[in-house]
């Protein structure tokens, strides 16, 4: 068994190119004969404004997925603090399985916890609030309920928004607390995580856990994998990937699970 991981790919109609480098990644992993699974940790869209929304440049990415699960390969989904509002008719359309925040993976020999990795951001007191309100049900149904033409209206307010204030904002502030991670690691009895948002993709090592931070997708695409409690984190930049597909990654990190 071999499991796959990305996150953070951001995808629109503004990068064309990003949508066709997941469409390939997709069927290359279709013709790989090992059994598998991907996982999608949060912000696999720039933006989500509810499943009614449709345009041709999503139902190819829709499609590239519901392809990936009738291969047989088993397809998850978390949430991410752009795309918080996908719901269980994007989720049944595409074949995958949702599974929620701070999952724990039971692996042969190790346990591995998933989340998107906001959540340990606690210096962001600004976006804690922020995210503390937007998952709240009732912001969602609220939202949800407005027409249309009024959801694409906010959700590029609030990216105009989020850009401003990340502008203004240190890169420590923005980042993971470590004892969030060790105290949810502590929860979970885990001493992996696996998670992205950060956009500092890196592998962190002591003696008390292992975090594993995954690439976002933009000038280059990135990719993890477990296999025989390996984790391996591979790196193309976009021209390469599109030109040589999974050939093209380059091996950025290994260790060996906890």
């Amino acid at each position: 068994m071999i499991r796959y991981f990305i996150s953070d790919l951001h995808l629109s109609d503004k990068r064309p190119d990003l949508i066709r480098a997941f469409v390939q990644m997709g069927k290359a992993l279709i013709t790989r004969e090992e059994k598998s699974e991907l996982y999608i940790l949060g912000d696999f869209y720039e933006a989500w404004i509810g499943d009614d929304f449709q345009a041709d440049w999503n139902t190819e990415i829709e499609n590239a997925l519901a392809e990936i699960y009738k291969s047989g390969i088993a397809l998850f989904f978390l949430h991410g603090n752009r795309d918080f509002l996908i719901g269980s008719d994007w989720i049944n359309r595409v074949g995958a399985k949702l599974i929620k925040e701070q999952t724990t993976l039971s692996l042969e020999n190790s346990a591995v916890l998933l989340t998107h990795g906001d959540e340990y951001c606690l210096e962001d007191t600004e976006y804690q609030a922020f995210r503390k309100t937007v998952r709240s049900k009732a912001w969602q149904e609220h939202i949800l309920a407005m027409p249309l033409e009024q959801r694409v209206a906010l959700a590029a307010q609030l990216r105009n928004d989020s850009k401003s204030m990340a502008s203004e904002k240190s890169m420590s502030i923005m980042d993971v607390t470590p004892s969030a991670v060790v105290d949810s690691l502590a929860r979970h009895h885990c001493k992996t995580v696996i998670h992205g948002h950060t956009h500092r993709p890196d592998v962190h090592k002591d003696d008390q856990y292992l975090r594993c931070v995954l690439g976002d997708w933009d000038n280059s695409i990135w990719m993890a994998s477990i296999e025989s409690n390996t984790y391996t984190q591979f790196k193309a930049s976009v021209e390469n990937f599109l030109q040589n597909g999974l050939d093209g990654l380059e091996v950025i990190h290994q260790e060996i699970l906890y």
